[in-house]
């Protein structure tokens, strides 16, 4: 089983150049200001916050353009391209669909907190999950950027969490 989900143009672009335009505009009024070296300072402070948000925007606008899926489910894995993650299916315990700012995303609540963390990119990615709980430990996919109705879509990823949640014991 392959099931392929590509990503929702019009929501990734508009979403996607407003990130851009206003990321582009704060770095360079930073840096062009008259208060030197402190432009450059807050410019830099706010390129590394920023930085890997920008590259998976990137990242995701190149996917999009190659037509490449966005989400896939595979008999073994749910590999979301949005956020660059692979869950084994075996390594989440629930999974429920949340709105937040009007946005639908779903919520992975995981069993095994190591393999997830080890999927991480970045040294202040893996600061803040170690301040984070670990013990409910969950991972969300906003679904708004996926194409199809939301709905259809969690109810395929819950149906096959529910079959996997069968077959392993």
């Amino acid at each position: 089983m392959k099931i392929l989900y590509p990503y929702f143009a019009l929501k990734l672009w508009v979403d996607s150049l407003l990130f851009l335009i206003l990321f582009s505009g704060l770095i360079l009024l930073f840096a062009l200001s008259n208060n030197q070296p402190l432009g450059i300072i807050a410019s830099l402070i706010v390129l590394t916050i920023t930085g890997k948000h920008f590259r998976k925007t990137i990242k995701n606008l190149y996917r999009n353009l190659k037509k490449l899926p966005a989400l896939e489910l595979t008999d073994d894995y749910l590999i979301d391209h949005i956020n660059d993650i692979k869950i084994r299916w075996s390594y989440i315990s629930k999974a429920d669909l949340i709105s937040l700012r009007g946005n639908s995303f779903v919520r992975f609540i995981l069993r095994d907190k190591e393999k997830y963390s080890e999927q991480l990119k970045g040294l202040l990615s893996k600061i803040m999950f170690k301040f984070t709980n670990p013990d409910n430990l969950a991972i969300k996919t906003e679904l708004s950027l996926v194409k199809g109705k939301n709905e259809e879509i969690y109810s395929q990823i819950y149906k096959i969490i529910q079959e996997k949640k069968l077959y392993n014991f």
